[in-house]
């Protein structure tokens, strides 16, 4: 009986250690921080580079929590679950980064949690942070790899000008030409003559500027002449006056005009009265009749005998 007590306290203690374990190693796995308090927490990102689960969140360089899940959403996103200490809530923001980063160059890969300096409220169970883009390797190498090439390029570039600065026959040759230094001294007395022409120029400019205004000269004489410009101001009046007049008589006249088209007044009446051209071309021609009928009267005169004497006398005289 005794015996089978034993047995059945050992079975009792062996289930009830059993349990504990599981349960601790439940809650491990579950928190990852057996003895506090926990928050969860999402982030998205476009490629993870190897980051596993189990892997540190570090915020301001601190060990904050571990990645717990990643679960691809969709081909161009990933879901990172993060298990972040409670005690450390308060001072992560709902608008912090997430990033993925490196412990140390070749180390294992974390998630950095950067704050911004806008304020905002303290993160929630269940908030999706903000993600920044990763810098892959391959990229940086592909630009290294440029970058080299490039480098190498300049460098050969160098060295081909160094080596053409060294050779004799190139600098050294320009520097004992003799016909450049005779060039460079030519031009430095050119650029000198130059320098002294201007300077002359701009003296001269200055003293016909000061002429005028002292009102020397004819220039001067016209800026500073007040009785000329009086007289070009009452000639301007003057002129000003007889456009005026001209635009009157104009105006008369065309108004003159206008009447006599009309038919209006003695002229006009004249001008457009038919009757009147008529009657008068009539008596023209009576005129011209009765002319040439005085004509013959005159004629026969001249042979009738009371006026032959007459006009014979006349005759004589001239």
């Amino acid at each position: 009986m005794g015996e089978l007590n034993r047995n059945v306290k050992l079975g009792v203690f062996v289930i009830t250690g059993s349990v504990l374990l599981i349960l601790a190693l439940y809650l491990i796995g579950n928190k990852q921080n057996l003895f506090g308090n926990t928050i969860q927490i999402h982030a998205e990102f476009k490629n993870v580079n190897g980051l596993m689960s189990g892997n540190n969140v570090r915020y301001s360089g601190i060990d904050v929590g571990t990645v717990e899940a990643i679960q691809i959403i969709s081909d161009s996103s990933v879901k990172v679950t993060m298990i972040i200490d409670k005690a450390t809530q308060r001072f992560i923001k709902k608008n912090a980064i997430a990033s993925i980063g490196t412990d140390g160059l070749m180390g294992n890969k974390l998630i950095n949690i950067a704050s911004v300096k806008a304020a905002d409220q303290n993160i929630e169970e269940g908030d999706v942070l903000k993600t920044l883009t990763p810098v892959e390797m391959e990229e940086m190498i592909r630009t290294l790899n440029v970058t080299n090439e490039n480098i190498k390029v300049i460098t050969d570039n160098l060295k081909d000008i160094t080596e053409k600065i060294s050779n004799k026959n190139s600098l050294w040759n320009v520097l004992l030409d003799t016909t450049v230094a005779d060039n460079v001294k030519s031009t430095v007395v050119n650029l000198r003559y130059m320098s002294e022409q201007g300077l002359a120029v701009t003296g001269d400019l200055r003293n016909l500027s000061k002429d005028i205004k002292e009102g020397k000269g004819s220039l001067g004489a016209l800026i500073t002449d007040t009785t000329l410009s009086s007289n070009i101001h009452q000639a301007v009046v003057q002129l000003n006056r007889i456009t005026d007049t001209t635009a009157y008589l104009s105006g008369n006249i065309s108004e003159i005009v206008k009447n006599l088209k009309d038919g209006k007044g003695t002229i006009g009446v004249l001008l457009h009265d038919t009757t009147l051209v008529h009657d008068l071309n009539q008596s023209i021609l009576k005129i011209d009749k009765g002319a040439g009928n005085f004509d013959l009267l005159l004629e026969a005169l001249k042979h009738s005998w009371p006026f032959k004497k007459y006009f014979k006398k006349k005759k004589v005289k001239k």
